[in-house]
């Protein structure tokens, strides 16, 4: 990994507490993936920073090395790799996510993420 994609990435996360690295941009997703992400985090009203990889071939291999896990979109808290768009709806659903964001102290919607289990159970 080169230092200026290590140092654009720890910069990343000193200024933003969540972080999704998608493909695509928040307005315009480039894959059903990030799109289910975007989508899902907003709905719980998670504030958090885009990173879109898709804009330098660097990053997608950067962020894949810090996390060990392919599959994109991808959310960090605080640096931590928590989990991909394929396993966030079930993180949502077994109240995992809801457990790591009070942890973290990172605000969300309660009643909506109940809403989510609810028309997802």
């Amino acid at each position: 990994m080169s230092d200026e994609i290590e140092d654009y990435l720890n910069d990343v996360f000193s200024k933003h507490r969540v972080v999704l690295f998608m493909n695509g941009t928040v307005e315009a997703p480039a894959d059903a993936e990030s799109m289910a992400a975007r989508n899902l985090l907003s709905s719980i009203k998670i504030a958090f920073h885009p990173v879109d990889v898709s804009r330098d071939p660097r990053l997608l291999p950067a962020v894949q090395k810090r996390s060990e896990w392919e599959q994109l979109a991808q959310l960090f808290i605080d640096g931590q790799f928590i989990c991909d768009s394929f396993n966030m709806g079930t993180f949502l659903k077994s109240k995992d996510l809801d457990k790591i964001l009070k942890s973290k102290k990172v605000p969300f919607d309660e009643a909506a993420a109940d809403q989510f289990r609810e028309m997802n159970s």
